[in-house]
């Protein structure tokens, strides 16, 4: 009988273990991929001096180049993490690893990347047709990092777009559901639009326009 209720208890968690497992294979990019962005990251995080600096060459061109691939990746990502998680929360050695939203792309707006042109092409790519969604969607990728820290070279990529696609990127930075009750968001406006305007005049009257729009947008909803 005991024996039998053993068995019994494997096949129903075996079942829910299963259950928990998710199609990936109809997005855009492949869990495969994932796997190797997340095993450079780890790889970059743990390295230092030149070696850093080949593993940091390696984990950026693993990142997608466009907004929807990175949206794919990070949900994958998320997802992945979820479901180790839930397979493992009742062992008792089980140890989850530290959650942190967009560690990819923390990292990313941060990052003293080699070739600028290369860094800020993919880093506009990923940001361009963002919207708020879930907790990796949003907060631009954090690409505001660069506006603030680098503004001259940041303005001076950007201005290469289209009008059209630089009120995407600011667009996707502040695009929220209560954007005038968010104090950190305004008081990010504000410099932003600051530091913008000292270096170019049209960039920073392109952010109020896309700021405008949020807070229009809001309103009427």
């Amino acid at each position: 009988m005991k024996n039998k209720l053993s068995i019994l208890f494997l096949l129903i968690y075996n079942l829910c273990s299963s259950q928990i497992d998710i199609d990936f294979s109809k997005l855009s990019v492949t869990e495969t991929r994932v796997d190797s962005i997340n095993l450079y990251f780890e790889k970059v995080l743990k390295s230092d001096g030149e070696e850093k600096k080949e593993l940091e060459k390696l984990f950026f061109e693993l990142l997608p180049n466009s907004h929807s691939e990175m949206s794919d990746a990070m949900y994958i990502d998320l997802r992945k993490k979820d479901i180790e998680w839930k397979k493992n929360k009742h062992k008792k050695d089980y140890s989850p690893k530290l959650y942190i939203v967009n560690p990819w792309v923390k990292y990313l707006s941060q990052m003293d990347y080699y070739d600028k042109d290369a860094y800020y092409e993919k880093y506009f790519n990923i940001c361009i047709g963002g919207e708020y969604g879930a907790d990796y969607l949003r907060a631009g990728f954090e690409i505001y990092e660069r506006f603030l820290s680098d503004t001259k070279t940041a303005c001076k990529k950007l201005e290469k777009l289209t009008d059209k696609e630089i009120e995407s990127i600011f667009y996707f930075i502040f695009d929220e559901t209560h954007p005038e009750h968010n104090e950190d968001n305004i008081s990010l406006y504000n410099e932003m639009l600051l530091k913008i305007r000292k270096v170019n005049l049209k960039l920073s009257e392109l952010l109020e326009k896309s700021y405008k729009r949020i807070i229009e947008e809001q309103r009427n909803h």
